[in-house]
């Protein structure tokens, strides 16, 4: 269901609110429903949308992110963040793509057709659109897909794939009429087939370990899409894409897309000054007040599939407790957080309860800790902490914790500072440690070099399959929490095996008060998605699956 972001799967990662994108997409499609969801009154998407007929020719737009990619290969665990998503996703492309309903689709650029030619064993086939090229002018075929496949399937762990989830239950991937005929066969059912249907890599990137994992930290990836990155200015910290001169499908409107490194901290002052076309401002109620400054500014609000949390990390100290856990989560005020941080952006304040769906879909079961200070002591005193004094104490040492936090991201920081008073005032001293937001995922929250963070995972339209890697196995790319229950591991299986909506669901419910259970992290609030654009930008701003994942790069561009 995600994509890591420091806004930042969701899991992709958005510095403002920290979060991450999730790799894969999510379960089978489970669009919220509008008429029992809190946020129902917000569209799924409240761009101005136009026509390409009615988009200028040339131009360009200036948009914001928190950091330089540190890898452009997003399939790579370092890769897979938000800015860098977006970056890429006017680069990349694949057979499937979401719509802004959260519905797949075949995207014909790149394939001619889609189809499940079979159910047992499951069989996909492909026809690829022969004339889709890598930016070089080669051809995409059929060993593409077989590189990418063998690599994502986790079966060679040199490579540092962002999650195996689907890849791992394909038996074979084979030419079929010719090179661009791809028949995807499986050695058991995936319900999600769909969400592994998307971009892959040229051969040459997967040739190696070294080639995958390193190759592409400071240099772009080859372009599959209507843009290519045409320049990295690693001094100016500004990525510069234009048009692709290999691109085959219909000509793109922009003639440059600058992507500039702002902090969070400046980029509504960026906006306000026209530095910026686009300000995603999600809950940052001092963006929201700054882009109303400016006189054509554009306010829109859609629906979300990002939602905050602290995630705790259960390898050592206190928190390898699973009563401390519990305590943590029954201390810190949810609803506060909740309310602190969409009133201020004109949207509905609503906590979140389950880790697979969102608030509002089908199969939602809020089986969160309630705020209850009660609930808390007899956890700690379950984990073997007395009170003494202000303080809980165990063997003669003081219960403390830290939450480490990105430089510059001021939702995050807001929130952390919200989790410190809440279990500072209950006797646990919480210390922020500051670090600098370009790193924070890849030296703090992936090596498990924390106690607690607190980001946000951002999901996709398939909400089940791509959730499994935020919790299962142990070792998982997207597992940071330092714990896992076994018995996830076949509810998963069951879950992904089970093409039955209803029966999959009740699966889903079951992983649910499983991770609820022994507390890993603890979901906080759904994040809408709130932005600001200049008048007269098209195709572009707030779209509740993401703009990584529902943009047409084509059409985006300056209305006439």
């Amino acid at each position: 269901m995600r994509t890591r972001s420091t806004k930042t799967l969701g899991a992709l990662a958005m510095l403002g609110a920290a979060a991450l994108l999730i790799a894969g997409c999510a379960a089978g499609n489970t669009a919220p429903n509008a008429s029992e969801s809190p946020s129902g009154a917000l569209p799924t998407v409240d761009w101005d949308a136009a026509a390409a007929a009615d988009v200028q020719d040339g131009g360009t737009l200036n948009l914001a992110v928190g950091a330089l990619p540190v890898n452009y290969n997003n399939l790579e665990i370092d890769g897979n963040d938000v800015d860098t998503n977006t970056i890429l996703s006017a680069t990349q492309g694949g057979p499937i793509g979401i719509d802004t309903s959260g519905k797949p689709f075949v995207n014909k650029n790149y394939a001619e057709s889609v189809e499940l030619v079979s159910e047992d064993p499951q069989v996909v086939e492909i026809k690829l659109n022969p004339k889709a090229v890598w930016e070089d002018g080669t051809p995409i075929t059929v060993k593409d897909w077989q590189s990418t496949f063998q690599v994502m399937s986790g079966k060679d762990e040199a490579y540092q794939v962002v999650s195996t989830t689907g890849y791992d239950q394909v038996a074979s991937v084979e030419q079929g009429t010719d090179e661009f005929d791809v028949k995807i066969t499986f050695s058991s059912v995936f319900a999600d087939w769909q969400s592994i249907m998307g971009a892959v890599l040229p051969a040459s990137v997967t040739e190696s370990a070294d080639a995958f994992n390193a190759g592409f930290t400071t240099k772009q990836m080859p372009s599959a899409g209507p843009y290519v990155i045409s320049k990295i200015d690693q001094t100016g910290q500004v990525i510069t894409l234009t048009p692709n001169p290999k691109w085959w499908g219909d000509k793109p409107k922009l003639d440059t897309i600058l992507f500039k490194v702002v902090s969070q901290d400046q980029q509504g002052s960026s906006f306000a000054n026209k530095e910026l076309d686009a300000l995603e401002i999600s809950a940052n109620a001092d963006l929201y007040a700054t882009a109303k400054s400016r006189e054509d500014a554009e306010l829109q609000a859609s629906g979300g599939l990002t939602w905050t949390h602290v995630t705790m990390n259960a390898k050592e100290g206190p928190l390898s407790d699973v009563n401390v856990r519990k305590a943590v989560a029954s201390i810190v005020n949810r609803a506060q957080i909740a309310s602190a941080a969409n009133t201020p952006v004109g949207v509905p304040a609503v906590t979140q309860g389950d880790y697979i769906f969102m608030n509002g879909q089908d199969g939602y079961q809020d089986k969160a800790y309630a705020l209850d200070p009660s609930a808390a002591e007899g956890f700690l005193k379950d984990a073997g902490y007395a009170k003494d004094g202000d303080s809980w104490t165990k063997d003669g040492t003081a219960l403390k914790l830290t939450i480490t936090v990105p430089a510059d991201t001021a939702t995050n920081i807001q929130r952390a500072e919200q989790v410190q008073a809440d279990l500072g005032d209950f006797g646990i001293p919480v210390e922020l440690t500051t670090v600098p937001a370009a790193q924070y995922f890849s030296d703090y929250v992936i090596p498990g070099n924390f106690e607690m963070v607190t980001f946000s995972w951002q999901g996709t339209a398939f909400p089940i399959s791509s959730a499994e890697a935020i919790f299962y196995p142990l070792d998982s790319g997207q597992n940071f929490t330092g714990t896992t229950d076994d018995k996830l591991g076949d509810l998963w299986t069951k879950a992904n095996a089970e093409l039955d909506p209803a029966k999959r669901i009740t699966i889903a419910n079951e992983i649910n008060e499983a991770i609820w259970a022994y507390v890993p992290l603890f979901p906080i609030a759904p994040l809408p998605e709130v932005w600001a654009v200049k008048k007269g930008l098209v195709n572009y701003g707030a779209t509740q699956f993401g703009v990584s994942s529902t943009v047409d790069w084509t059409i985006v561009g300056w209305k006439k």
